[in-house]
């Protein structure tokens, strides 16, 4: 199937007609500069008499109104596009700003224009006139903020609070800059105190990981502040505010700071527009601080009532986040638990994107056709995401033509402008075209990426590894819905003819040859992709590849698991040569010198796919490719319908054995955790980044499964042990619910991995060891079949297994999931008078109640071995266990499978 390219079935305006050669195109050029002229002007007259006498006049009052009324200091009009009608007029689309005293206000207008009517105007150069108009879209409250340099305020122990946050000056100067209605930013200078001091216990063990202490105290130098104008009088104290005439250096030092921040926040890139800076207006709940510290430079404190969690702390300097938490106003609002979806003013229901890629220039052009539909409320703007670097070059809609965007500074924001409110409920198609340089993705959370020099060989001969280009979901290498979020998708990739590409889909034949274009200069090959499924983000690998024939695998029969086989990894039964209920397309491709490799990757692959069908009784998705990819470090990356696998080269000049997913001793431990992400984390999302553990510690926890399928229970249990104690190493770092901030704030990628990874996967085998195999599988694949291409949380996979197994869960998924403290357990044993039993005393240490299920290892005269799990879910907690021979001693958590600090 042979997916069209969207330049060639688009049309941007209803009623033009298949010819599009303009007529008279100076007299139209003449008509757009007529109206800028006329606009400046700020005479409504001057407008009015640029239209026909038969133009209607309601429309017309309203273009006139827009551009005149008050008088406008600067207008620019540009024209961005245009077509011929049947009628022979030209329908035009302007986008006109208009500035009054530093408000600016975008407009969108269809004008459409008609040749001169007096016959004496006629002539190749004469102006046209309008015929018909109308307006399609205005964006207004835009500022060109400067600072007030006529007015310094004496300031006399001014106090700025905000939730969590003081800011206190004892004595200093102010300057403001205005809107039309009231200050909107603040300038403070001289020597104060800072002090944040965020309420949840996860968001002060983070602000301790930064600066020792949970809350940070800091002398300040400078301030500047962002706010609402109509929140300006209740927040800042005027009476601590004495007004006078402006001193030249305190004026300059001010200008310094305001240029310096003022940009960094609610900036709008206008293009051709303008080349002077624009801002939006803070709405009533935003207040952003940025405080020029002393200790820690710069810091930037963000209150955004808009957003799930509305209060975060930003280290500039460093570029980390200290904290991202929702207010006790918010909480109060929403709840405890959120979905990113929650707010979201519309859902993506297909996504048709049209590439290029250039990897020698790292260029993209491409063209992408996005299908939503509003959801509970009525919107006028949709806001996408695509990345910074690449410029957005037109955006349209079958239903209203070409549509108004504009660029949020230094963000991978678009905000389009809607010309009517969009109904709940309601379709509409965007075509976005786009084009640009941006680098590749780096796969930095799913490699290991704790580079050490491998002791000799720093003067060794290093082969350098094939180039390979990734492109996924923190790319925004394609116009995209704000959060992640399931779509149906086709993608169409054209690359250079040295070049092979993996993408999300299943693969809809051998690439088609294309000519030389712009951007791929010497022609190329096209590969298409069709998702049967819906898929959360779309991905692509570009490289040199060599292709292993794609075979068809046979996967397990769920039905088998309703007459109870397969109830845990002991009793899969994958292999057995059942019923297939299902086909899958498995493919491998490598990088030319990882061929050799590849056909071992197939045979494994498949075990794995075939091994993870019979836990779950299903696969995701009936196509799957492995890419082998050369890299410096190991590691890999798992979008839906395929799995990025890095191989490192034998003249790797890096080491990586101390780290928490190094597994040395299991090679094939970054491939089962790699494809298990079809299921985790890819067929079931997460609702938000603290749900992480959803993907990586179960894809983690199931790669332990197979390794023990694989090698048996020894391999398990090193697996087991490794995981254990980097959890209990890391823990201090934060709880597994702050998910990709864990080690975020030192730079350091192992206390992600040793938490979300390792722990995520720990708490899974605790929670299977409390409730028994049958109920842990079985509620794995409830909540797998409830959520599946959807996005879960916590809160939902608590609820499958408490269903499964009939007890509450909700005191183990506190403090293993949102609890960062590791239990002490004292254990004393002794044998009973008579020698036929074993009491056992286990006490928790800490305050806190944890469950934890503890394995007794008997060890009998005679060699033989029982293991006996003990339920710890009491501060005391005492069992007989009856002796099935003479007694030669008791171990305790030798499995290493409790994460608790045993003791006596």
């Amino acid at each position: 199937m042979r997916i069209p390219a969207l330049s060639a079935c688009l049309c941007l305006w209803a009623g033009l007609a298949a010819a599009q050669t303009p007529v008279a195109a100076d007299g139209i050029d003449r008509l757009v500069l007529a109206i800028e002229d006329a606009a400046r002007s700020g005479q409504e007259i001057a407008v009015r008499g640029l239209a026909r006498y038969d133009v209607d006049n309601a429309a017309l009052a309203d273009f006139v109104s827009m551009l005149t009324s008050p008088p406008p200091t600067s207008v620019t009009v540009k024209e961005r596009d245009r077509g011929l009608l049947t009628n022979g007029r030209q329908r035009l689309l302007l986008e006109i700003l208009t500035d009054r005293t530093r408000e600016g206000r975008v407009s969108t207008w269809r004008v459409d224009a008609a040749p001169p009517v007096a016959p004496a105007d006629t002539g190749p150069n004469a102006p046209w006139q309008i015929a018909e108009v109308e307006r399609l879209s205005v964006i207004g409250g835009l500022y060109r903020l400067k600072l007030d340099a006529s007015t310094e305020y004496d300031v006399r122990n001014l106090v700025l609070e905000a939730p969590d946050l003081s800011l206190s000056l004892p004595a200093g100067r102010a300057f403001l800059a205005r809107t039309n209605d009231g200050p909107t930013a603040l300038v403070l200078l001289g020597r104060g105190r800072m002090q944040f001091a965020p309420k949840p216990e996860a968001e002060r063990g983070q602000v301790r990981i930064f600066c020792g202490a949970e809350a940070i105290g800091a002398e300040f130098d400078a301030v500047f502040v962002r706010l609402s104008p109509y929140e300006f009088s209740r927040r800042v104290a005027t009476r601590s505010m004495t007004e006078r005439p402006a001193d030249g250096g305190d004026l300059k030092r001010a200008t310094q700071i305001f240029d310096n921040y003022a940009p960094r926040s609610f900036q709008v890139d206008l293009s051709d527009l303008s080349t002077e800076p624009y801002s939006l207006t803070p709405s009533m709940s935003d207040f952003v601080s940025e405080i020029v510290t002393r200790k820690y430079g710069a810091l930037t404190y963000a209150r955004a009532g808009s957003e799930p969690e509305d209060i975060s702390f930003f280290d500039r300097q460093r570029h980390r986040n200290i904290a991202i938490y929702a207010s006790e106003s918010k909480l109060a609002q929403r709840g405890r638990f959120f979905s990113e979806d929650d707010d979201a003013d519309y859902d993506v229901t297909s996504y048709e994107v049209e590439t290029a890629f250039a990897p020698d220039r790292l260029w993209i052009d491409g063209a992408a056709r996005l299908k939503l539909r509003t959801r509970d409320s009525a919107v006028t703007t949709v806001t996408l995401k695509l990345a910074e670097p690449l410029v957005v070059r037109s955006v349209s809609s079958p239903r209203f033509g070409r549509l108004l965007n504009i660029r949020i500074v230094k963000q991978s924001s678009i905000l389009i402008s809607l010309p009517a409110f969009i109904p709940p409920q309601t379709d509409l198609e965007l075509t976005i075209r786009y084009g640009g340089r941006l680098e590749p993705q780096m796969i930095d959370r799913e490699a290991i990426a704790i580079p050490q020099e491998r002791p000799g060989q720093s003067e060794a001969v290093v082969i350098p590894t094939e180039p390979s280009f990734v492109y996924s979901n923190n790319s925004y290498w394609y116009p995209q819905g704000t959060f992640t979020d399931y779509a149906e998708a086709k993608l169409a990739i054209s690359v250079p003819p040295e070049f092979d590409v993996v993408a999300t889909g299943v693969p809809q034949g051998p690439p088609t040859p294309i000519p030389a274009s712009l951007v791929l200069r010497r022609g190329g090959k096209r590969y298409a992709f069709l998702t049967k499924h819906p898929v959360r983000y779309l991905a692509c690998v570009i490289s040199r590849f060599n292709r292993i024939d794609s075979s068809q695998l046979s996967l397990p029969s769920s039905t088998d698991r309703v007459n109870g086989k397969g109830s845990s990894p002991h009793e899969t039964i994958a292999g057995d040569g059942g019923e297939a209920s299902s086909m899958l397309t498995l493919s491998v491709q490598a990088n030319p010198r990882q061929f050799n490799r590849a056909r071992n990757f197939a045979d494994r692959a498949a075990d794995i796919l075939r091994f993870y069908t019979s836990l779950i009784g299903d696969a995701p998705y009936d196509s799957f490719t492995l890419a082998l990819t050369e890299s410096d470090l190991p590691g890999g990356h798992s979008p839906a319908y395929f799995a990025i696998l890095n191989q490192p080269l034998p003249s790797s000049p890096y080491v990586w054995r101390n780290d928490p997913v190094a597994f040395e001793n299991y090679p094939s431990f970054f491939l089962a955790h790699e494809i298990a992400h079809q299921w985790w984390g890819q067929s079931v999302g997460w609702k938000n980044y603290h749900e992480q553990w959803i993907s990586e510690g179960f894809a983690q926890y199931f790669a332990a499964l197979y390794a023990e399928r694989e090698r048996g229970p020894d391999q398990f249990t090193s697996v087991i042990r490794q995981m254990r104690r980097w959890g209990i190493d890391m823990s201090s770092q934060g709880p597994i619910y702050l998910g990709y901030r864990l080690g975020h704030i030192k730079g350091e990628g192992r206390v992600f991995r040793a938490i979300i990874y390792n722990k995520g996967a720990m708490v899974l085998h605790m929670l299977r060891r409390l409730v028994g195999d049958e109920a842990f599988f079985n509620g794995l694949r409830e909540f797998y079949t409830t959520w599946r291409y959807k996005k879960a949380g916590t809160g939902d996979f608590r609820l499958a297994m408490e269903h499964a197994s009939g007890r509450p869960l909700e005191r183990f998924f506190e403090r293993w999931v949102f609890g960062s403290a590791i239990p002490t357990v004292a254990f004393t044993s002794q044998v009973q008078t008579g020698g036929e039993a074993l009491a056992v005393r286990f006490e928790q240490r800490q305050d806190d109640i944890f469950d934890i299920p503890i394995t007794v290892t008997l060890t009998y005269a005679d060699g033989s071995i029982q293991d006996v799990v003990v339920k710890v879910d009491d501060k005391v907690k005492e069992q007989t266990i009856p002796l099935k021979k003479q007694l030669r001693s008791v171990d305790v958590n030798r499995d290493s499978a409790a994460l608790a600090e045993m003791g006596k």
